[in-house]
């Protein structure tokens, strides 16, 4: 009985003591709002950083699609029917899914 509870002990002074390492703050440089107001004027005069719809990247045209609704709804039966797509929320559920689909 007391050997559980030894090791019990230095599991628990083993998990404490990762978590105090995980939990340390990381070393970074805190910068001053008035800093990162001179930053962002900076960049914005630069032209680093877009300010109106104009600077804006276009997005890109895309071909129509070639495909029908009735292609497309009968993958997704297929897909259904095979298992890859879940049906119902216990799907969702790791521990009571019953197939896991991985490609």
């Amino acid at each position: 009985m007391q050997v559980k509870s030894i090791a019990a002990a230095l599991l628990v002074l083993a998990a404490s003591s990762a978590f105090a390492q995980s939990t340390a703050p990381a070393t970074s440089t805190q910068q001053t709002r008035a800093e990162v107001t001179a930053e962002y004027i900076r960049a914005r005069n630069a032209g680093e950083i877009a300010t109106s719809e104009v600077d804006y990247p276009k997005t890109p045209v895309t071909a129509a699609s070639t495909v029908t609704h009735e292609q497309v709804m009968s993958e997704f039966y297929a897909a259904r029917k095979a298992g890859e797509i879940p049906q119902t929320e216990a799907d969702f559920d790791i521990a009571q899914t019953r197939h896991h689909v991985v490609k």
